[in-house]
């Protein structure tokens, strides 16, 4: 059986504390040697030299790399997420801090970030296109969600449409952009660019 095929093969649920907490540390592991070796490099005897825990109890709950990485992405996804929604600033703060302050939260665990997109693109397709929607449905609505706190916007009547430009010019940028840039670079340049296109001429 492939690693592809054995993913959607559910192992043992972790039920009592010290099994949680094993499950806890393999897939806070997973993270660290995904940041350091990469998707290839990261096996699971590292994962599980990492953990602190033995080959053996790591495979009591997972079949592979594959079913680790699956649940870093649903951990990771729900803390970004979470987050984001934590850091939505309110009303009362002006146009292009409120942007600065978005984008802030959304690059802080930036490097992790993009180490979950390269494990996702790994994923059999029917995992990676769900995980895909479910992520992309939720940054849509935080984003609507920010575009209204701040009232009506010149020129913006579809915030829907304008959520999908923000996210787009933040991805276009980050995985797409023809130079490497720093997380603080990526901010400067959205803030920039994204304030332009949100406010038109107002200064804030």
């Amino acid at each position: 059986m492939t690693s592809r095929q054995s993913l959607s093969i559910p192992r043992r649920k972790p039920s009592q504390a010290r099994s949680r907490q094993a499950v806890e540390a393999i897939v806070d592991a997973s993270a660290q040697v995904l940041e350091q070796r990469g998707y290839k490099g990261a096996t699971t005897n590292r994962i599980a030299e990492r953990a602190g825990v033995s080959v053996g109890t790591l495979y009591q709950y997972f079949n592979n790399k594959d079913e680790i990485f699956d649940a870093l992405i649903e951990q990771e996804a729900a803390r970004y997420l979470q987050a984001l929604g934590q850091a939505m600033p309110g009303p009362e703060i002006p146009h292009r801090e409120a942007i600065r302050t978005l984008l802030e939260a959304a690059y802080a665990h930036h490097r992790l970030v993009l180490g979950v997109r390269l494990v996702m693109r790994n994923l059999p397709s029917t995992a990676y296109g769900e995980r895909s929607r479910t992520i992309r449905q939720e940054m849509h609505r935080l984003v609507v969600q920010f575009l209204e706190s701040r009232g009506p916007l010149p020129g913006l009547d579809d915030l829907s449409l304008a959520a999908d430009v923000f996210i787009a010019q933040c991805e276009g940028l980050t995985y797409l952009g023809r130079v490497q840039r720093s997380p603080q670079e990526l901010i400067d340049i959205l803030t920039e660019s994204l304030g332009r296109y949100l406010l038109g001429g107002n200064a804030e």
